[in-house]
C-alpha cells in the first residue's frame, strides 16, 4: 500500500513537471525573438537547407523548421557568410563581428581569433572557399586560412594589394590552382603554391579597380565575374565585358551544368549565351539562391525564405516579429506588443503597417486597416488601446478610432493608465499631454510642458512623469492632476544629464531615471516640489555608472534593478548591495552589448531585452508580488538526474520567506521570494548538495505566519 502511494505521488510530480516546463522557460534561460523575414544567405547539405536572416539562422529538413541559435551552441547572431562543404561535412558560419562557427553533426567549434583582434574597424567574414583540409576566408581584414585539422587560423594575408596595400576582401574563388579575390582595390589572384604573404605573388587587374565586381564564378570553363548589370569574362590577363545584363544581378549559382542568375525579383537561366527569365514576380528582394532539383530556394530580404516549385511560391520561415527594427515594447495581460514605428520626426515620410505580438509562445503579426505607424498598447478599464504616430488612438476592443480634432494627425508616443484616465503624450504639439476618461478626451495646454514628450510613467498617487527629447528644456517633467501642478527638473535637481533615456517607478514609489551620464532617482514619485533633489545610487562606495550612458532600466517582481548600457545588461539587488548579473554578448545570449529597451512581464517573470541586434528574453526568478498564496507551485518535481537547474517555487505571497526542510522538520535552507517567485540551487546551508529524498516547503508571510505549502522529491 505504501509502495502504491509513493508511486502515485511521483506520477503526479512527473506530470506536473512536464506540464509546467512546457508552459514556462527554465529560470536563467534565454530565448531569441528574431524576425526571419530579412533572409540573406542559403546553403544546402546532407539533405538540409540552412537559411540565415539578418539576425538568425534556421534549417529546413523534410518541411520541418528548426531555429539554430546560441541555445544550440552558436557563438553569434549576425551571419555574414554561410556555406556547407560536403567533403568536410561541415557547415561554416561567419559573423559580422569576425567569429567563425564550424557546425559538425554532433558538435560546434567556435573560432574567435579574428573577432579578438583589437581593432575598431570591421572584422566581418564575407565568404569561404574549401581546399582540402583548409578553408580560405574572405574578411574585411584580408584573407585568413583556417586549418580544419587543428581548427585554428593558421595564416593571415592582409597586405596583398597593389604595392603591399592592406585590403578588405568580399568574395573568393578557386580556379586552376589559383585563388581569386574581389577586394576593395579590385580583383587579385595568386598561385596557391606560392608564398601568399608576399604581395609580389598576387596579380592585380587594374581595370577592375574602377568597377564594382561582386561575384566570381565559372562559366563555360572560363572565369567570370558579376559587375552590377555587366558580365565580365577573364580573357588571358584582362577582364572583358561578355554580356550586358538586363538588370543588376545579386547572385549566381551553377548546378547540373546549368547557371542561374538572381536579381531582386527574377531568376534567369543562361541558355546559349542569353539570359532567359525563368521565375519572376514571386519575390521582391532576392539576396541568395540555391537550386535543389526542381526546387528553387531564394533568400528574400523582405519576405524571408521563399520555396518555389513549378512557379508555386511558398514562404518558409520560423515564427517571429515582422521585423528586427523595433521602436518600442509594451506588455498587456502577459502579452508582449512590439512596434516598428518610424521615429516621430520622420513619421510623415514613412509608413509602417502593422505590429507584432507575442503570447502563449507564439508570434502574431497584425494589421489594422487605415491605422498605421502603431506606437504603443495600453489597457484601460478592461479595454485595449493602441496609439499611432499620425493616426491618434484606436480602441482595439471596440474596433474604432477615438475622435477629436487634436487626434486627427496626433503623434502619440506613449500611454499610461490610472483607474480614472488613459493618459497619452502628443509629440510636437502645444497640447502635448492628453487624457481619456472612457467617454471624452481632453488636452492640457501649458507653456510649461515640453512639446516633444517621448514616454510616460506614473506613481501610485497618479502623478505623471514625462520623459522629453533633448530638444526640450527639461529632460524629465512631472504633472500632478489633482493639484494641476507642473514641474520640470532643473540642473539643480541633481539629475546627471538632461538627455534622459528611460524613466520607471518602482514598487516602493521611487522614480528612477536613466540618463546619458548615469542613473538617478527621486525618493518619492508622488511628491513634486522645487526642493526635491534627485539622488545618485552608490554601489561598493562608488557612484553607480558615473558618466556612463545608461540606456534602459526596469524593476522585476522583487524590485531588483535591471540596467542596460552600452556594455550589456546588469541586475542589482533591491538594496543595491549586490550585483546579481552582468550579461554581455560574450557570456550570455545577448546578441549585442548595446541595450535599447527593457520590458518586464510580472506574470511570467520574463525580462524582454531589446538590443541593437534584435530582441531576446531572459527568464528571471521573480514575478509580480501577490497579496496571498495563489496556486503555489513547486517545479520541476521530482528533480531527476536529467535536470541540473534550480528548484522553482511560484505563486507565493509577495516577498515571502521560504524554508526547505526534511520530513523531520530540519531546516536545510531558506530564501526570500523575489515578488512571488523564488529559486533554490539545492545547496544546503552547510554547502552540501541535496541528496535523494522527499522534502517539505514552508512559507512565512510578512506577519511571520508559517504554512506548509508542498513537497518535492529528489530522485537521482
Amino acid at each position: 500500500m505504501i509502495r502504491k502511494s509513493i508511486f502515485f505521488i511521483i506520477y503526479l510530480m512527473i506530470f506536473s513537471q512536464s506540464f509546467l516546463l512546457a508552459q514556462q522557460m527554465a529560470v536563467g534561460s534565454w530565448d531569441s525573438h528574431f524576425s526571419y523575414s530579412e533572409a540573406r544567405h542559403v546553403t544546402f547539405g546532407n539533405g538540409t537547407l540552412f537559411c540565415a536572416a539578418s539576425h538568425g539562422l534556421f534549417s529546413v529538413k523534410e518541411d520541418v523548421l528548426e531555429i539554430i541559435d546560441k541555445n544550440k551552441g552558436l557563438s553569434g547572431v549576425s551571419v555574414s557568410a554561410l556555406n556547407f562543404f560536403e567533403k568536410a561535412q561541415v557547415l561554416v558560419i561567419g559573423y559580422q563581428e569576425g567569429i567563425i562557427d564550424l557546425v559538425y553533426n554532433d558538435h560546434i567549434v567556435s573560432i574567435q581569433t579574428i573577432s579578438n583582434i583589437e581593432m575598431i574597424t570591421s572584422k566581418a567574414i564575407n565568404d569561404f572557399v574549401n581546399q582540402g583540409n583548409h578553408i580560405y576566408l574572405a574578411t574585411d581584414l584580408g584573407i585568413a586560412l583556417l586549418d580544419l585539422k587543428t581548427e585554428e587560423i593558421s595564416d593571415f594575408y592582409s597586405e596583398i594589394g597593389p604595392n603591399g596595400l592592406a585590403v578588405s576582401v568580399q568574395d573568393l574563388f578557386l580556379y586552376n590552382d589559383s585563388l581569386f579575390a574581389i577586394s576593395n582595390k579590385g580583383i587579385l589572384a595568386a598561385d596557391l603554391n606560392s608564398n601568399l604573404f608576399d604581395y609580389n605573388n598576387w596579380g592585380f587587374y587594374p581595370e577592375t579597380s574602377i568597377l564594382k565586381p561582386s561575384r566570381l564564378f565559372e562559366l563555360s570553363n572560363s572565369l567570370a565575374v558579376l559587375n552590377e548589370n555587366y558580365l565580365l569574362m577573364k580573357s588571358n590577363k584582362v577582364w572583358d565585358t561578355l554580356l550586358v545584363l538586363p538588370e543588376v544581378m545579386n547572385q549566381v549559382t551553377s548546378t547540373n551544368r546549368k547557371t542561374y542568375f538572381l536579381s531582386d525579383q527574377r531568376v534567369y537561366e543562361m541558355a546559349e549565351g542569353v539570359l532567359v527569365p525563368l521565375i519572376q514576380d514571386r519575390f521582391s528582394s532576392g539576396h541568395d539562391l540555391i537550386v535543389n532539383g526542381e526546387v528553387f530556394w531564394i533568400a528574400d530580404g523582405d519576405l524571408g525564405l521563399i520555396k518555389i516549385t513549378k512557379e508555386i511560391a511558398q514562404q518558409v520561415r520560423p515564427n517571429g516579429p515582422m521585423s528586427d527594427d523595433i521602436s518600442g515594447m509594451d506588455i498587456v495581460e502577459d502579452v508582449l506588443y512590439v512596434f516598428h514605428t518610424p521615429d516621430p520626426d520622420t513619421t510623415l515620410t514613412e509608413t509602417i503597417e502593422g505590429y507584432s505580438k507575442f503570447g502563449e509562445d507564439q508570434w502574431v503579426v497584425q494589421k489594422i486597416e487605415g491605422f498605421n505607424n502603431i506606437s504603443g498598447a495600453m489597457q484601460f478599464k478592461g479595454q485595449l488601446f493602441l496609439s499611432s504616430h499620425g493616426k491618434g488612438i484606436y480602441d482595439f476592443t471596440a474596433g474604432k478610432l477615438l475622435t477629436h480634432p487634436e487626434l486627427k494627425k496626433a503623434l502619440i508616443t506613449d500611454m499610461w493608465s490610472s483607474d480614472d484616465f488613459l493618459w497619452f503624450t502628443n509629440y510636437m504639439s502645444q497640447k502635448s499631454l492628453g487624457s481619456f476618461d472612457g467617454e471624452s478626451l481632453s488636452f492640457l495646454s501649458s507653456a510649461q510642458l515640453g512639446t516633444t514628450p517621448l514616454s510616460l510613467a506614473g506613481s501610485a498617487e497618479n502623478v505623471l512623469w514625462i520623459k522629453n527629447s533633448p530638444m526640450d528644456r527639461y529632460g524629465v517633467m512631472a504633472f500632478d492632476p489633482s493639484k494641476n501642478l507642473i514641474w520640470g527638473a532643473e540642473p539643480s535637481s541633481n539629475i546627471p544629464s538632461n538627455v534622459v533615456n528611460d524613466i520607471e517607478v518602482n514598487r516602493v514609489g521611487e522614480l528612477w531615471i536613466a540618463t546619458k551620464l548615469g542613473p538617478a532617482y527621486f525618493s518619492d514619485a508622488s511628491l513634486i516640489s522645487d526642493e526635491e533633489q534627485a539622488y545618485v545610487p552608490y554601489f561598493e562606495n562608488e557612484i553607480l555608472f558615473k558618466d556612463e550612458n545608461v540606456t534602459a532600466l526596469a524593476f522585476d517582481g522583487g524590485d531588483r534593478l535591471w540596467l542596460g548600457s552600452e556594455r550589456g545588461l546588469w541586475a542589482f539587488s533591491k538594496t543595491l548591495q549586490t550585483q546579481i548579473h552582468h550579461f554581455t554578448n560574450k557570456n550570455s545570449f545577448l546578441p549585442s552589448n548595446m541595450i535599447l529597451e527593457l520590458a518586464y512581464d510580472g506574470q511570467s517573470g520574463v525580462l524582454y531585452v531589446l538590443t541593437e541586434e534584435g530582441l531576446v528574453s531572459y527568464q528571471t526568478n521573480s514575478s509580480a508580488p501577490l497579496s496571498s498564496n495563489n496556486q503555489v507551485t513547486i517545479y520541476p518535481n521530482p528533480i531527476t538526474t536529467s535536470y541540473d537547474g534550480n528548484l522553482i517555487i511560484s505563486g507565493v505571497v509577495g516577498d515571502a520567506l521560504i524554508k526547505f526542510a526534511t520530513i523531520d522538520g530540519v531546516i536545510l535552507y531558506e530564501t526570500q521570494a523575489n515578488g512571488s517567485m523564488a529559486s533554490w540551487d539545492l545547496i544546503k546551508f552547510n554547502g552540501e548538495r541535496l541528496l535523494n529524498g522527499i522534502y517539505l516547503v514552508f512559507i512565512s508571510d510578512l506577519n511571520g505566519s508559517e504554512k506548509l505549502v508542498g513537497k518535492f522529491a529528489v530522485i537521482r
